[in-house]
């Protein structure tokens, strides 16, 4: 028991650490740009001023979806389910989630999903799912984006891009929290690494798993595998 409450313990301080270092830089910016317009102000043109109110929002985007996914993954962590098992039909929600996550890029995803096809799931850990791995395939893969079902030993849904794939050396810390592969940070992409962690929380919920594996001829493909009930 010792041994669990210290590992416990251990993980918690991990978590606190690494929230605080994402967190500083986006706060560091907000308060330079705030403490620039109120001593400045009246020095600034109005191109200046609104170049530094355009960072302003970007940066206060990212703390307000850095603070949503940690209260996601506390959540999921904590034992919360997501809500209760319904009866839904996969395509529909799909359909009905894409304008929410990718309105500017519809054109880029292709839902290969049965219409017809009912799952009996919680339907609101499988939208969190596939959100995360649809926003993760736009953002560090290449169109097209397919999505599609796969009803084998289960229910299995896929999320496929075109890129290049995860480098074989990042693999196996695809899934922990604030994971991010030297490329992508170098890069200055957007994202803290919490998006898979989210989505293997979910799986998780749904009583499944979440796998990754090279795409042919070239790629990233993850795989949402549930045992749930269907018809």
């Amino acid at each position: 028991m010792r041994t669990a409450h210290d590992a416990a313990a251990s993980r918690q301080d991990d978590f606190v650490s690494i929230a605080s270092h994402e967190l500083r830089t986006p706060i560091s910016v907000v308060h330079g740009i705030a403490a620039t317009l109120h001593a400045r102000i009246d020095d600034l043109d109005g191109e200046q001023v609104h170049g530094l109110l355009g960072t302003l929002v970007q940066q206060t985007d990212r703390l307000r979806d850095l603070a949503d996914r940690l209260l996601e993954l506390t959540r999921i962590e904590s034992g919360s389910p997501a809500g209760q098992a319904e009866r839904f039909h996969p395509r529909e929600r799909l359909e009905e989630l894409l304008p929410r996550i990718a309105a500017d890029r519809l054109g880029d995803v292709c839902v290969l999903v049965d219409a017809d096809f009912e799952l009996v799931a919680d339907a609101l850990a499988f939208e969190r799912v596939a959100a995360n791995l649809i926003v993760n395939a736009l953002r560090y893969g290449e169109a097209p984006v397919q999505v599609r079902a796969e009803n084998v030993e289960g229910f299995r849904l896929v999320v496929e891009d075109r890129g290049e794939g995860v480098d074989p050396d990042f693999v196996p810390h695809l899934f922990e929290r604030f994971s991010r592969n030297d490329e992508t940070r170098h890069a200055g992409a957007p994202g803290a690494g919490l998006g898979l962690s989210i989505a293997s929380g979910y799986a998780a919920v749904l009583g499944g798993s979440l796998a990754y594996e090279p795409a042919q001829p070239h790629g990233a493909r993850f795989t949402l595998s549930l045992p749930a009930a269907r018809s």
